[in-house]
C-alpha cells in the first residue's frame, strides 16, 4: 500500500507542476499587430488545447486526491460496488480504480446501453421532410 501511495503522491506532484506551468498567463499575443493572422490563430488554438488538457489533468488530480483519501480512511482497494478487494495488480495499473474488473465491466455495459437508448430516442428527420 505504501508504494501505491508513493506513486499517487508523485503523480499528483507532477500534475500540479504541469497545471501550474500551463496556467501561467502568456505574454505572447499582447501586441496583436506583430506577426501575421496565422500566427495569432495558431497561438489561440494552442491556448485552447492547453485549457482542455488542463481540465483533463484537473479531473485526474481529483481522482488522485480521492484515492489518497480512500487510503487514509482504509477504503482504498475495495470495490465501491460490491466491496470485494481489488487485486493489487489492477491497482498498480489503474491507481485510482474504484471498482473490481467485474463491476467495472458491468457499469460500462450499463453506460453503453443507456447511451444507445438515448441515441435511439432521438429520431433524425431528413431535411425537407415532416415527421408524422
Amino acid at each position: 500500500m505504501k508504494s501505491l501511495k508513493d506513486m499517487l503522491l508523485r503523480m499528483r506532484e507532477d500534475l500540479v507542476r504541469d497545471i501550474a506551468r500551463r496556467s501561467k498567463p502568456s505574454t505572447e499575443g499582447i501586441m496583436p499587430d506583430i506577426g501575421d493572422i496565422l500566427d495569432s490563430v495558431s497561438e489561440e488554438r494552442s491556448r485552447e488545447l492547453d485549457m482542455i488538457l488542463t481540465d483533463r489533468e484537473k479531473k485526474k488530480l481529483l481522482q488522485i486526491d480521492d484515492s489518497l483519501d480512500r487510503i487514509e480512511d482504509g477504503s482504498y482497494g475495495l470495490c465501491e460496488e460490491c466491496g470485494v478487494k481489488i487485486p493489487k495488480g489492477r491497482l498498480k495499473v489503474m491507481l485510482f480504480a474504484k471498482y473490481c474488473v467485474e463491476c467495472q465491466e458491468k457499469l460500462e455495459r450499463e453506460e453503453k446501453y443507456m447511451r444507445e437508448e438515448s441515441e435511439e430516442g432521438i429520431k433524425k428527420v431528413p431535411a425537407g421532410e415532416v415527421e408524422e
